[in-house]
């Protein structure tokens, strides 16, 4: 590839070209790649790795500037795939399949004065042709934050509505993050150690530090440990180039020269919220470090880089251990959220959905059909969170039929009940008329309509020790109630003893 690619390089460089799809895309989508594709006369190599395509385009002898021969494809590109898209958004509500999207990143790569080898420079495009895909995405997912309240306030008046359908397929628009999300990674996680100088140190000191140590490209001004500002070294050469920057500059404090607003963020942030806040500087900042502190201390510091590689590993462990058939979380994040919740020592409702019957639907209808209930029942929990959860809450797909919440929402019964609610006026819509007699495992009769909903609500005060094993000892107890009700129905105890707190059904 690296052969192909450097033939013509002298003639004016190689443009990257990365388009990552997300959400299921269908065929149209990859239909309009290509067509896309195919007009491309300049491109001269492709490769693909899951959903994430690349294309290489580089510019003939007698061919326009590379930045306009490659801004060109991308204005075609985004039309063709925004015309997709767009169709298809408006087709989802009939067809049930989850919205997709895409992003798209670019780079150019030039033949290098300062000895840097063809494969070197292509290289740094694609890494920087792939953060801006991330980038696109953060911001995204920044925008999505701030519809979020309408969003809620649009839910709560949906579930007020006598009328209110319930079958929905998807993430609900604007539901949080931490709802089917991947757990918090803090960015104190990525903490690497950086030099530090007194406000009062001189500039002179500062630069002679970058000299002998041309890794390092920032260093911290603190007080008695803590942050006070930032100073890059490529601001500093910058300033100091300047026709009278040594005179004026050189023997100065170096507070003088330092960015009093850098970033600043808490160790235990998590880090996709702090890379929407790096993204979210103007340009001039956007590749500094952010500073991170641990009880207004300086704890180090991370790079942008670092923290979207972060992202892109958290995303690829999300994607492995997502559960296929919703896309929610699975065991192994499941677990890890428990211990988080338990670490944190803050009151939790800890909530476990089943489907009672599902034996008996899946014989009478399928297991096509019984995959549409599970997710429907997905999606009930969703909605119900971002109507009456709390603002952290986590929902996570255990396996078949079994889900789990957790939520700091101040009254987990009323979440619960709407759950039910939610359950009830939807659930009709995936049965037949002319289905058999309800029957249990052991194929007897039961007085039942049809599928229900059995809850177990666990309460912790935060306080009183506890386990993930507990935890799981006490759903499994309360679980064995609820399904001794017949109905929908939930059953509330307490994590820590066998204490029944109440049961209710709507």
């Amino acid at each position: 590839m690296i052969h192909r690619l450097t033939e013509q390089w002298h003639y004016g460089g190689i443009g990257v070209i990365v388009v990552q799809l997300h959400g299921g895309p269908s065929a149209s989508v990859y239909e309009a790649l290509t067509g896309w594709m195919n007009e491309q006369r300049r491109l001269v190599w492709r490769y693909r790795m899951e959903n994430d395509f690349f294309y290489f385009l580089q510019r003939g002898k007698s061919d326009e500037q590379l930045d306009k021969l490659v801004g060109r494809a991308l204005a075609g590109l985004r039309e063709r795939l925004g015309r997709v898209f767009s169709r298809e958004t408006l087709q989802a509500p009939s067809t049930g399949r989850a919205l997709a999207g895409f992003a798209i990143g670019h780079a150019l790569a030039y033949p290098s004065g300062i000895g840097r080898s063809a494969e070197a420079t292509i290289y740094y495009a694609v890494k920087e042709a792939q953060h801006a895909v991330m980038r696109q995405q953060i911001r995204e997912e920044a925008a999505a934050a701030v519809f979020e309240p309408a969003a809620a306030a649009e839910a709560e008046a949906y579930a007020e509505s006598p009328n209110a359908s319930v079958r929905e397929s998807g993430k609900p628009a604007g539901m949080r993050a931490r709802a089917g999300g991947p757990s918090p990674f803090p960015i104190g996680e990525l903490a690497k150690s950086i030099p530090t100088f007194h406000p009062n140190a001189l500039v002179s000191d500062l630069a002679r530090m970058f000299e002998t140590n041309p890794h390092v490209q920032g260093a911290v001004i603190a007080f008695e440990g803590r942050p006070l500002g930032l100073v890059m070294k490529e601001n500093m050469n910058q300033l100091l180039a300047g026709q009278f920057g040594l005179p004026l500059y050189w023997n100065r404090p170096i507070a003088k020269i330092m960015d009093e607003e850098a970033l600043v963020v808490d160790g235990s942030w998590p880090v996709e919220q702090v890379a929407q806040m790096a993204m979210a500087r103007d340009m001039s900042r956007l590749y500094h470090v952010v500073i991170i502190t641990q009880g207004d201390k300086l704890m180090g510091a991370a790079s942008v880089r670092s923290i979207l590689e972060c992202l892109t590993q958290l995303r690829t462990e999300e994607a492995l251990t997502a559960n296929p058939l919703t896309g929610l979380p699975g065991n192994a994040p499941i677990q890890r959220e428990i211990q988080r919740r338990i670490d944190g020592r803050r009151p939790l409702a800890i909530v476990y959905a089943d489907l009672d019957y599902f034996k008996w639907y899946n014989d009478c209808f399928g297991f096509s059909q019984g995959d549409e209930l599970i997710r429907f029942l997905g999606s009930v929990l969703q909605q119900a969170a971002l109507t009456a959860g709390g603002k952290d809450d986590f929902i996570g797909h255990i396996g078949g039929d079994d889900f789990i919440l957790l939520s700091e929402c101040s009254d987990p019964e009323r979440l619960c009940r709407l759950m039910i609610e939610r359950f009830n006026g939807g659930v009709g819509a995936y049965g037949g008329g002319d289905a058999p007699a309800v029957t249990d495992r052991s194929g007897h009769p039961v007085a039942q309509q049809g599928v229900t909903l059995s809850l177990s609500l666990l309460l912790w005060d935060g306080e009183q020790p506890v386990t993930a094993a507990a935890v799981s000892q006490a759903a499994a107890r309360l679980k064995k109630r609820a399904k001794s009700i017949s109905g929908s129905a939930y059953v509330s105890g307490s994590v820590y003893e066998e204490k029944h707190l109440g049961e209710g059904k709507t």
